[in-house]
């Protein structure tokens, strides 16, 4: 299991370092351009594999806490213990954001579809994707609060509120091609915030904990959500509600 997910944690490194560049080549080029559908493609299918690795490994983990980090199992009893929950708690809130960073990345990708007339949100399978997501959120957040984790209890938050926000967009009759077009926004963004969140509190926690001491370290979590929102905020002005289609 070790080795498994040691190569799963390499491939997931090298998709992820793609996807984090990639993600701003359909920001800042002219919607609909061929470059933006290309580098657009590009990064979708990039983050369905992030999220399928992480997805994977935190299953790994949920199933053999122990082995995934300490292949030789050489522990003590009590360690043993401390280790399985510690590693359980953060796989949970890791196949949590997998699931997360899957919902809105379909979610976006079938908006614009939904834009060119077809009606594929209130799919089965989507919806069944997006109340997962909920259930997950619920749990992490149970977890949060008996461990007083705040961080797992605002992304727990921010996972039922989006499972909810995507589910209502499901159950309408039809989105306008504004409201597609700004659920596609949404989606795709918010995969991008994803990404950017586990780069500087995962890959670069070491380096920036050297920087940052006590509550500052909350900064890396909560800073690609501000750009984020800041970047949705400024491509709805470009898109108003009476603006031609």
């Amino acid at each position: 299991m070790h080795t498994f997910h040691a190569a799963l944690l390499a491939a997931h490194i090298a998709v992820g370092t793609v996807a984090i560049f990639v993600f701003w080549l359909p920001i800042f080029t002219r919607k609909g351009s061929p470059i933006h559908v290309k580098a657009g493609r590009i990064y979708a299918w990039t983050m369905y594999a992030v999220s399928a690795t992480a997805i994977v490994m935190s299953t790994a983990v949920l199933l053999d806490p122990v082995g995934v980090r300490f292949p030789d199992r050489n522990l003590e009893m009590s360690r043993a213990f401390a280790v399985a929950e510690g590693n359980r708690m953060f796989a949970l809130f890791l196949l949590m954001l997998g699931i997360l960073v899957l919902s809105a990345l379909r979610h976006g990708l079938l908006a614009l579809r939904e834009r060119r007339g077809e009606r594929v949100l209130n799919r089965p399978g989507h919806r069944a994707l997006l109340i997962s997501l909920g259930v997950l959120g619920v749990a992490v957040g149970v977890v949060g609060f008996q461990n007083e984790e705040i961080l797992l209890m605002v992304f727990a938050a921010l996972s039922i509120s989006g499972s909810i926000g995507m589910l209502r967009e499901s159950w309408q009759r039809k989105l306008t091609p504004r409201e597609a077009l700004i659920a596609h926004f949404n989606g795709l963004i918010g995969t991008g915030i994803g990404a950017y969140t586990a780069l500087f509190a995962f890959g670069g926690r070491e380096f920036l904990s050297s920087l940052l001491s006590g509550q500052w370290q909350v900064i890396p979590w909560i800073t690609p959500a501000i750009v984020g929102t800041i970047i949705v905020a400024r491509m709805k002005r470009q898109y108003p509600e009476r603006s031609p289609a």
